[in-house]
């Protein structure tokens, strides 16, 4: 279903490196989520309410939170997907994060709330009954939330998205309460105790923790967190290629969204070669840093050490599209 609506309503919808089809898929998955869930809140609340069961109902509410989440996860992604403007000269990238922070704090909300219910359940023993259709239409919401969790999963791996994550993390979380809470209306008539409450309190924890995770990554994305090692390596390994470069310092990189990079360096170049021959050098650096990592690194010269002008060097300069009209043989030979 979801590749028959991203062929009619994305354009060019294979094109996963490309961001702005990239942030319409996330958005096509948030309004198919939005409908999908709202339908299972609307079943559930109404179960719940007739049952008085605690897990049923903060199922339910999990099935709300989880349209909430998919509409997040749509708005998110249209932000993002905003061209940069005068206010915003680096576009408007870093919607997604906030929208994944936001998502956090809801799957966290629902976690707190149906522990509370819970405890106040099991104090109060209620224990809950339900009748065969109501298993069945919960055995019919899995399936729904079956599809949600492997969309998701997909998309999650194709377009590296912490907002689908955070939505297959949810139809995770509802596929294993509404498993569980099958299994506890169908045993516990042949128990004493309330069992319906402990399970609610089991599966309070289960929708906690993913959601703190969410919004500790990120927080720590939108605080600045360090660059990962291996793309650091690789930036590294380009500057040091480029000619006539022995070092850089002070490598800065800043994210506005995914895929968008932005960063800047000094590089330590001689100081006895003409500005026109380094910025050749350094304009071939930073377009390899663009092409092959995709990162825009603004690269500032700062002289360090002194060049031999031999045949090798000599060549490399030549190479660079520049003669002996920069006078660096005349130079060399003042020196």
């Amino acid at each position: 279903m979801f590749n028959f609506l991203s062929k009619k309503f994305v354009k060019d919808y294979k094109n996963y490196t490309d961001q702005k089809v990239r942030l319409n898929l996330i958005s096509l998955s948030g309004l198919v989520g939005i409908i999908i869930n709202f339908i299972l809140f609307a079943m559930k609340i109404s179960i719940g309410l007739i049952t008085s069961s605690s897990a049923v109902l903060g199922d339910a509410f999990n099935n709300l939170s989880d349209a909430l989440t998919s509409l997040i996860t749509l708005v998110g992604a249209k932000v993002s997907n905003r061209p940069a403007d005068k206010g915003h000269p680096w576009g408007h990238g870093r919607g997604e994060y906030i929208a994944s922070f936001v998502v956090g704090i809801f799957i966290m909300y629902v976690g707190i709330k149906l522990l509370t219910n819970s405890l106040t359940s099991f104090v109060e023993g209620n224990i809950p009954k339900l009748s065969l259709i109501s298993i069945v239409i919960l055995i019919v919401s899995i399936f729904f939330k079956l599809y949600i969790y492997f969309l998701n999963e997909s998309l999650e791996k194709k377009l590296d998205s912490k907002l689908n994550f955070a939505v297959k993390v949810d139809a995770r979380n509802d596929i294993i309460s509404t498993i569980l809470i099958i299994i506890v209306v169908s045993i516990q008539k042949y128990i004493n105790f309330n069992l319906d409450s402990i399970i609610g309190i089991f599966l309070a924890l289960v929708i906690f923790m993913p959601g703190l995770e969410l919004f500790v990554e990120t927080v720590d994305t939108l605080l600045g967190k360090k660059l990962d090692p291996d793309l650091e390596k690789e930036i590294s390994a380009i500057i040091l290629e480029g000619d006539f470069v022995v070092g850089f310092h002070n490598l800065q990189i800043h994210e506005y969204g995914k895929g968008k990079l932005v960063g800047s360096c000094d590089l330590e170049v001689p100081e006895n070669l003409t500005v026109g021959i380094m910025h050749e050098s350094i304009s071939r650096i930073e377009d390899r840093l663009r092409n092959e990592v995709g990162i825009d690194i603004t690269c500032h010269m700062d002289p360090t050490y002194t060049l031999v002008f031999n045949k090798e060097n000599i060549k490399k300069i030549e190479k660079l599209g520049h003669s002996n009209e920069y006078g660096y043989k005349d130079f060399n030979s003042k020196h």
